[in-house]
């Protein structure tokens, strides 16, 4: 449940505060059209992150690195040319056309008229890039996100289980999360923006914007620098620290909205506000009560995403205890060859997982394991201590008795082992009788290519 609430907190947490920063900004300074502009990119971007889901986890078009950088770049293209188009155009698009209308000074008809159509160009321009931006952020960032339900592991035991609905809940938790993070960026931004502070929204766009584009660059080059596109280990480092430290984004932006909520909590409580009558009084103060409770609410996101990158991970660390690899008796053929090993039943009827090694003529280190299925019964699972996923990972008994993979994590179904597919052991051959597992030395040197020297 932790792994995926951590996971896609970490994925898509900085994502989301960035999204309703930048919809309270396109929600207060543009039309209709800007909000729908802003709507067609998401969805734009939640389908192109599909796409590439799909790409990246089948390789069936392209090599997956390639597909995220495409992203990348072009998120990067696309902050570049929405703060050029608002140098441009910045004057003209803050500059409320209504205000200026009002004003004595314009007299002529096609005055109006132009600086209405240029007013009317400004949005365009902008709001079309944000969306475009907003799409190419959620395409650079929302993949694993469609992943992760398809790669529950949960020991071949399906959907109706409760490994499946715990590492299910963990990770609708983390989207319940993100998406109420994104709800009250939104909505804090939009109270102080209604009660007058217009600079709020303006300067929470900035930053969010210019933070999102630095994380992005830091992945860019995390895939470039060492596949030598980019030749530059300064580059290399600055990406790598800001990979290791990636919350550290999302800390930023919670400590801008608390300092914000903050200044709006005060002023809730000293800004006198003129009303001309009762029920435009209550409204004011419904406002007020709006953003105060997103603030708490935010807050809790905040305390939340902490927990996630501290105390989560280190409970949701795996220590490995691993049984120790014994050494099986060894029988020779009257040739004086390796023939087979013995274990003796006695040694493995505890219900424990059990490794055996032995080491080949060429110097492999070959393992596998045994653990009695039933209590009471000679019902063994039998395989190698590897597996065709994983490799020579190998497995573990965890403290509630469960076959655990050592380095995917998935839980074996004990019923399963010894049979063939997914993460389940490697089959091999053996004999069983009353006093003996019997293996064959030669299909250990069979599969000794898939363990170390």
């Amino acid at each position: 449940m932790l792994t995926y609430l951590i996971n896609v907190t970490n994925d898509i947490l900085l994502l989301s505060l960035v999204m309703g920063l930048v919809y309270a900004f396109i929600a207060y300074f543009c039309s209709d059209r800007g909000i729908l502009f802003f709507r067609s990119g998401v969805f734009l971007g939640f389908i192109a992150a599909a796409i590439r889901a799909y790409i990246t986890n089948t390789r069936r078009l392209v090599g997956g690195w390639r597909v995220g950088v495409y992203g990348y770049v072009a998120s990067l293209i696309l902050i570049l040319l929405l703060f050029l188009a608002a140098l441009i155009f910045g004057k003209a698009f803050f500059y409320k056309r209504d205000e200026r209308i009002s004003r004595e000074h314009i007299i002529k008809a096609e005055d109006e008229e132009y600086k209405y159509w240029k007013d009317n160009f400004s949005e365009l321009v902008i709001c079309l890039l944000t969306g475009l931006m907003c799409a190419s952020f959620i395409y650079s960032s929302f993949n694993n996100i469609y992943v992760y339900p398809f790669k529950f592991k949960t020991g071949g035991n399906g959907i109706i289980s409760t490994d499946y609905l715990f590492r299910l809940g963990g990770y609708l938790l983390g989207l319940a999360e993100c998406l109420l993070s994104a709800i009250c960026a939104y909505r804090i931004v939009t109270v102080m923006a209604k009660k007058g502070y217009r600079k709020v929204p303006v300067f929470s766009f900035i930053v969010a914007v210019i933070l999102f584009g630095v994380y992005i660059f830091a992945k860019l080059m995390l895939v470039l620098v060492p596949r030598k596109i980019v030749k530059s280990m300064a580059l290399f480092m600055f990406a790598a620290a800001s990979n290791n430290n990636s919350e550290a984004f999302s800390y930023i932006l919670f400590i801008l909205l608390i300092t914000i909520s903050i200044f709006m909590w005060v002023l809730s409580y000293t800004k006198k506000e003129a009303y001309f009558n009762n029920a435009q009084h209550r409204k004011q103060k419904a406002l007020w009560r709006k953003g105060k409770r997103a603030s708490i609410f935010m807050l809790l996101c905040f305390i939340l995403c902490i927990l996630c990158a501290t105390w989560f991970v280190e409970l949701n660390k795996v220590v490995i205890r691993e049984a120790p690899v014994e050494e099986p008796l060894l029988i020779k053929d009257a040739l004086g060859n390796d023939k087979e090993l013995r274990v003796d039943i006695s040694l493995v009827s505890d219900g424990h997982l059990h490794r055996f090694g032995y080491t080949t003529a060429d110097g492999y280190h070959t393992r596998f394991i045994v653990v009695l299925k039933v209590a009471d019964t000679m019902n063994y699972g039998i395989g190698l201590d590897a597996c065709e996923i994983c490799g020579e990972a190998g497995y573990y008994e965890n403290k509630e008795g469960q076959v655990v993979c050592k380095k995917c994590n998935v839980v074996m179904n004990r019923t399963t082992i010894g049979m063939k597919g997914g993460c389940n052991p490697i089959i091999i051959d053996y004999d069983i009788n009353e006093q003996y597992i019997t293996v064959p030395v030669a299909d250990l040197i069979k599969n000794q290519n898939r363990f170390s020297r």
